[in-house]
C-alpha cells in the first residue's frame, strides 16, 4: 500500500533534521529547519534560508521575526491555507554560518546569501518536496531564490538583477508555474515595496491558483 504525502513528508522531514552534507554548517548550527503546511499543497513558498533571530530559533518557517509573520498574515488575508493548500520551506534548510579565518579565532560568522555548495547539497531536498506535494504554483521568494529555480526547473541561465523584472511573472513548464515575488524582508525591512501592493499582489497570486 503507498504510503500517503503526509507521511512521505514525514520521512523526508526525518532525513533532514539528521543531515551532514555541509560539514561545517553542519556543526554550527542550531537546528536544521523543515517545511510545514499542507503536504499535498498546490502552492509551495520557497525563501532562501531559516533567519538565526527567527525560524532558526524556533525550528518552524516563518516564525520569530517580523518579516516571517508578516508573510504568514498575509496567507490567511488571501485565505490561503497551511492546512489545506499552502506548504512553506527554504531552499537551503540551514541558517548559513562560517568560522572566520582572519581573526584567527573559531569565531562564528553569519551568512547573509545562499551560497552554491549549500544550495547543490540542499536542493534534492526542495525537489523532493515538489514531487511529494506536486504544486500548481511555486513562489520564489527573493532574487537569489529565483534565479536558482528558474536555473534548476526551467534551464533558464540567464541571472535577473532586478526583482522588479519578475516579481509576478509567470514562468511556466509542464508540471507547474514558478511565480517571482519580493521576499516580506524587502517589504518590511528594505521597504522596497509597499506593504499594500505586495498584499494585493498575493490576493492576485490567491485567484490565479483558482484557475488552474
Amino acid at each position: 500500500m503507498p504510503i500517503s504525502s503526509r507521511e512521505s513528508i514525514e520521512k523526508l522531514n526525518s532525513k533532514i533534521l539528521k543531515c551532514r552534507k555541509c560539514k561545517e554548517l553542519a556543526q554550527l548550527r542550531k537546528t536544521p529547519v523543515t517545511g510545514t503546511g499542507a503536504p499535498g499543497a498546490n502552492i509551495i513558498i520557497v525563501s532562501d534560508f531559516p533567519r538565526k533571530n527567527g525560524a532558526e530559533k524556533s525550528g518552524i518557517p516563518f516564525t520569530g521575526d517580523v518579516p516571517g509573520q508578516f508573510l504568514r498574515d498575509i496567507i490567511e488575508k488571501v485565505d490561503l491555507s497551511l492546512e489545506k493548500d499552502t506548504y512553506l520551506t527554504y531552499l537551503v534548510k540551514c541558517t548559513p554560518r562560517r568560522i572566520s579565518k582572519t581573526t584567527g579565532k573559531r569565531e562564528v560568522i553569519e551568512e547573509e546569501s545562499l551560497k552554491a555548495a549549500h544550495v547543490k547539497n540542499c536542493i534534492p531536498y526542495l525537489i523532493e518536496e515538489i514531487s511529494i506535494s506536486t504544486p500548481h504554483i511555486i513562489v520564489s521568494l527573493g532574487l537569489d531564490v529565483s534565479n536558482i529555480l528558474l536555473k534548476n526547473f526551467f534551464s533558464i541561465d540567464k541571472k535577473f538583477k532586478d526583482m522588479e523584472e519578475i516579481h509576478m511573472h509567470v514562468f511556466e513548464n509542464p508540471s507547474f508555474k514558478l511565480v517571482p515575488f519580493y521576499g516580506p524582508h524587502d517589504v518590511k525591512i528594505k521597504k522596497t515595496i509597499s506593504e499594500k501592493k505586495y498584499t494585493d499582489d498575493f490576493k492576485s497570486l490567491a485567484k490565479l491558483l483558482k484557475l488552474v
